[in-house]
């Protein structure tokens, strides 16, 4: 039977295994990892699966060989932050990474990523320490590059890799003691934009990006990579939304407690879109927290080697009920 048909059956369905008192959800996503309802846009499912020590098992699977894609694990349906150990596959079902992550969802440790063949692309090493059950990262350390031919160009932090992101940044140049040093170039944002940019010892000097009209945008660390900013700062959002928002009559009724999230992007225009309410309390209460945030002053973008950017951006709201007579 085909995939897509079976899926129409598992999408969104919560099943209760009585042998295993298993409890478990399918969901399906798109190509760029957005969650869908329809299977026929759908390019892979996840299965979350409650295990025996109150953890989640994430497995993902590609739709059109039902080969695996992700396996990993949350710490609760809730908290859908990966910790443990966290291996992906590329589509023929060859390795394509193997993470570590804390407790509290930081990358740590040795993480190897791989290249289509299945032959080791890079490795980093990831030291780290602990303060008041938080993780932060000391060091970067890139411990080997091979190319796609399997020749190794950089071994224990010295040599020339490519740098591949999540983002769809390619990065060129070498490394001296774990730190970029001199010429580097590369493309973003889709190969819509290059950049050529000079490093000393791991600090950027300078750089410009260059579009495909050949026009130079000049950046330095100040401009390099800065996140959206709300008008004179995010807690003047929060005192907006908390000032705006307007309870539903069925939320005040049934004392709703807990938090709305909404997530959206920011785009190169400092414009709010594509908003959608990530968790809701139901009885209105996400639908509200969408007519306030659409009142919303616009923000100055996101930007990415002096040009910007689309940014994605998750904003909670809490509320509390309980306490009313």
């Amino acid at each position: 039977m085909n995939i897509r048909i079976i899926l129409l059956f598992i999408w969104c369905i919560c099943s209760i295994n009585t042998a295993f008192a298993q409890i478990s959800f399918t969901s399906l996503y798109t190509k760029d990892g957005k969650e869908t309802k329809n299977p026929e846009e759908a390019h892979y499912y996840r299965e979350m699966s409650l295990a025996e020590n109150s953890q989640v098992q994430v497995i993902e699977k590609y739709i059109e060989n039902n080969k695996t894609k992700l396996i990993g694990t949350f710490p609760s349906f809730k908290d859908r932050i990966f910790i443990g150990q966290k291996l992906q596959a590329y589509e023929d079902g060859k390795i394509k990474s193997k993470e570590i992550f804390s407790h509290d969802g930081i990358l740590i440790d040795t993480a190897l990523y791989y290249h289509p063949t299945g032959k080791l692309r890079i490795a980093y090493q990831y030291p780290y320490k602990t303060e008041k059950n938080a993780t932060t990262v000391t060091d970067t350390l890139i411990l080997a590059y091979n190319d796609s031919l399997g020749n190794r160009t950089l071994f224990n932090g010295n040599g020339y890799a490519e740098l591949l992101s999540s983002n769809n940044t390619i990065e060129r140049g070498n490394f001296e003691n774990h730190k970029k040093t001199g010429k580097w170039s590369g493309e973003f944002m889709n190969n819509k934009y290059t950049f050529e940019e000079t490093y000393d010892n791991g600090k950027l000097i300078s750089g410009y990006s260059k579009d495909s009209s050949n026009n130079e945008i000049p950046y330095n660390n100040s401009n390099f990579m800065t996140p959206p900013e709300y008008p004179n700062g995010i807690n003047v959002l929060r005192l907006f939304v908390a000032n705006s928002y307007q309870y539903p009559r069925e939320a005040i009724q049934n004392r709703v407690k807990g938090t709305v999230k909404v997530s959206f992007i920011i785009n190169q225009e400092g414009q709010m879109v594509d908003m959608k309410v990530e968790e809701d309390l139901g009885y209105g209460t996400g639908a509200e927290a969408l007519r306030v945030l659409k009142r919303a002053k616009k923000w100055t973008p996101g930007i990415m080697r002096g040009v910007p950017v689309r940014v994605a951006y998750s904003f909670p709201i809490r509320l509390d009920l309980t306490s009313l007579r």
